[in-house]
């Protein structure tokens, strides 16, 4: 699986943008995380995924935010996540379930 680095950002937790770069093009994930864990920033944050056709359209996930860690197993396949930094950890550690929606640029 092809993989990329980017960043997961959220800074109210009930709203997210996950920005990664793939041949020169970003692809942004953005959407609602429920329910709204606080806010996140992971700034190494690893995408895989089978194929760039995956990264369109508007999918659901579920997924984890905390202690230290973002994971996003997003519905038709790809998986964002990473880790949190030390001094921004979420605790509790929340299961969490949203949808968010590819665009590029």
């Amino acid at each position: 699986m092809p993989s990329a680095n980017g960043s997961i950002v959220s800074h109210n937790g009930s709203k997210f943008v996950a920005t990664f770069i793939i041949d020169e093009i970003q692809y942004v994930y953005s959407g609602n995380v429920n329910p709204n864990p606080g806010a996140f920033n992971v700034t190494k944050a690893t995408l895989t995924y089978d194929s760039t056709a995956d990264l369109t359209g508007t999918h659901s996930f579920t997924g984890q935010v905390g202690i230290s860690k973002v994971t996003f197993n997003i519905r038709n396949g790809p998986v964002a996540g990473g880790p949190l930094p030390d001094n921004g950890h979420v605790d509790p550690a929340s299961t969490v379930d949203g949808s968010g929606t590819w665009t590029t640029a």
